[in-house]
Formats: structure tokens, sequence, C-alpha cells
């Protein structure tokens, strides 16, 4: 028994299984790690994907925005709440948004998206509760709205914010007191009707496309030039330009090109339209004149008063695509009367008398004419009124603005 008692056989084993049991806790407890660790990535790579896929939405809502601004003309078709359902077109495309992205994160049946466009009424703080019912567009006109832009994926949502802008773009535009096809002027005094310089240092343009031939009855530049007139009649009508015209810059036989190019004329229609000065029948009423672009398809439209269109500080700009454009009375225009003539007319495009005076510039595309000077100063060149010529372009982000927020705060 004592031998027994004494003897050491059996005992590696007993040393093995109690290595193995710890070696077997160890493994389980790594193991446990593991999963946790595995389950923790799973989860964040699940909240990336939900962020990226948020910010993926915003950016598309941005770039729909920078084609169609949500301006004033926006007041009675605002910006729709759009989600992966949505085919409005002022929504991001959810194939193109989702094509972005794969793998089990995104599997429809678990995904979901959200855009909305609200107007900043609280200014550069948003919150869910105030901004998030606030209108779907520029309501109060200073050309900056918010996007939110949420994702949910597997269950995990991530929400974003940002306060965007219009960025305007300026438009070039021939600098001159009057551009067109042929001047009109319906007086004989010794009086300026056109003054070319308007204060600043240099002259404008004053020019018509048209080459005055004698014995024309057709007025070409100023007055028609017959050569029945006796007495020097003819030189003295040619002379009474250097009162009309101040200083006399005249020019004939000016260039075809138009004064924008069809592009041009395109961003500043989609302006017109975003801000709810775009008329595609029908005339603006006479307050309807003011405005940064106010374009008119079709034009024949007829205003004399003493209404003050405009400002010095803000001119506008009124563009007219077709028919005839009649300003009078004691009417003060701020700003470009421009004239894009499509329809190739060569009759009276636009029409400024009695003591109207358009203060910036007037440009008539083509051979049509103007019309200008029964009683007193009709045009005078403004420089800042072709400075103030602007489109909209690409939409920005405010900066600082862009966050994450939590929904419901």
């Amino acid at each position: 028994m004592r031998r027994r008692l004494k003897e050491e056989s059996g005992i590696a084993l007993v040393s093995a299984l109690v290595l193995m049991g710890a070696m077997l806790g160890l493994g389980l407890a790594t193991l446990s790690t593991v999963d946790v660790q595995s389950k923790e990535s799973g989860a964040s790579r699940v909240r990336e994907t939900a962020f990226n896929l948020a910010e993926a939405a915003m950016n598309a809502q941005i770039f729909q925005m920078s084609r169609d601004w949500p301006g004033q003309g926006s007041a009675m078709a605002p910006y729709p709440m759009c989600t992966q359902n949505t085919t409005h077109p002022r929504c991001p495309a959810s194939d193109e948004l989702t094509s972005m992205f794969s793998g089990a994160d995104v599997d429809p049946s678990t995904t979901a998206w959200t855009t909305g466009v609200h107007d900043n009424a609280s200014g550069e703080h948003f919150s869910d509760a105030a901004t998030g019912s606030a209108p779907g567009y520029d309501a109060n006109d200073d050309g900056r709205v918010w996007i939110r832009s949420q994702a949910t994926a597997k269950g995990r949502t991530r929400t974003i914010i940002a306060l965007v802008r219009a960025q305007e773009v300026p438009e070039d535009l021939p600098r001159g007191a009057l551009i067109t096809g042929r001047l009109d002027i319906s007086n004989s005094g010794h009086k300026a009707i056109i003054d070319a310089q308007g204060g600043s240092a240099q002259s404008g343009v004053v020019a018509v496309r048209c080459t005055p031939q004698t014995g024309e009855l057709t007025p070409c530049l100023g007055h028609p030039l017959s050569g029945g007139l006796i007495g020097g009649l003819l030189s003295n009508l040619l002379n009474l330009l250097n009162f009309q015209i101040s200083p006399n810059v005249a020019q004939t036989g000016y260039g075809d090109e138009p004064a924008m190019t069809a592009e041009a004329r395109g961003r500043l229609k989609t302006t017109a339209i975003a801000n709810g000065t775009y008329y595609a029948s029908g005339c603006p009423t006479a307050s309807g004149l003011s405005g940064q672009i106010v374009y008119i398809e079709n034009a024949d439209c007829f205003y004399t008063s003493n209404t003050q269109f405009n400002s010095p500080e803000e001119p506008g700009m009124v563009l007219v695509a077709r028919g005839s454009l009649y300003i009078g009375g004691t009417a003060n225009f701020h700003g470009i009367i421009y004239h894009s003539n499509e329809g190739a007319s060569t009759a009276d495009a636009v029409q400024i008398q009695g003591n109207a005076t358009i203060h910036g510039g007037v440009l008539v595309d083509g051979q049509a004419t103007t019309i200008a000077g029964s009683s007193k100063l009709n045009i005078r060149l403004d420089p800042n009124a072709f400075n103030r010529v602007r489109s909209y372009g690409s939409v920005g982000v405010v900066q600082n603005t862009w966050r994450e927020i939590r929904p419901g705060n």
C-alpha cells in the first residue's frame, strides 16, 4: 500500500487536464472577446454606412438644387420631402444613389433615406421642431435654405443637416447705353436724349447695326436721311445728334452678335423662374417689372406711370424674348432693358417715351428698332447696372453649418 501511495504514474495526465482546462478557459474568453469586437465592428460599419448614405443623399439634393433653386417662384410648388420611393424631378434619383453602395448593409428591405428642404426662418440654428416645419423653399428670399438628410441601415439611423446658399454668377454684357438694330429719335430739339457717359469716367457704347443711307426714309441712326431735303437740312439732322447723344459716340454698322449667348439667356431664364419673375405669357403688372431678373417670353407690354422700378443701389434687368416693350410717363427704371429678339423682328422692339428714363442701358438684338426722345432724356448709362446682372449658379454649403444631429433635436 505504501508503495502504491509513493508511485507517481498518472501525474502527467492530471497536469495535462489542468493545463487543458486553463487553455480552454482562455480560448473561450478570447472567442467571447473576438465575438464582441466583431459585433461592435459590424455595428460600427452599419452606422458608417447609414452616415455615408445620408451624406450621399444630401449631396444629390444639393446637385438638384443647383439646377433648380427653390426661390420665390417655388411658393406654389415647394420642394417635397424626398424618400427612396419618391420619383419627383426635384428629388435625388434613388437608383443612382443606392448604386454607389453595395453589400448586406444596404439591403432595400432594411435601408431607407429621406431629404427635406426648409427655409432658414430660424437663421443659422436648426431644430426639427422649428425649422422642420418651415416652407420647402426660400420663403424669406435671402438665398439660403436648410437641407436635412437622414438614412437608416439595419436599424441604425444617422441625420445630418447643412445650410446651403445659391452662388450667383456674374453675366457678361457689352457696356452700352444703347445697342440696337435701328434708333428712331422722335424729337428734333437740341436736348440730350441719350446720356452715354452717365457721370462715369468712360463713355459707354451707342451703336446701331444699320448704316444710314441718303434717301432712306426709315430712321437708321436717329432720323431719316432724305436726299430731297433742302437748305442743308440733311447735315442739320446729322449735327443734331451731337446734342441728342451726349457725348456723341454713336457707331453705325455694329456687329450682328447678340448681347448674350443662348446659354447665358438660359441661366437668366432659370433664375427668373426660381425667383417667380418669369412670364411665359402676358405681361407683369407695373410693380412686377421690378426685380433681379424679369423674363418675358412674349411681351407687347405697355407701361406709362410715375413708377420707380428698382433702385440705384439694387438695379435689375428685364429680358424680353419677343414682342415689344413700351415705357413712358415719368417712370424711372434702374437696370438693363434687354430684348433678345428671338423672333428676328425688324419692327419696333423697345420704346422709351415721355419723361421716362432708363438708368442703365438698352440692348436690342438683331435689326429691330428702338424709339426714344419724345420729350427729354430717356436713356442714361449706369455701369453699376451691368455689374449687377447675375444668375444662379452652383449651390454651396455655408461654412460651419454642416453637422450631425439626433433626430428630434
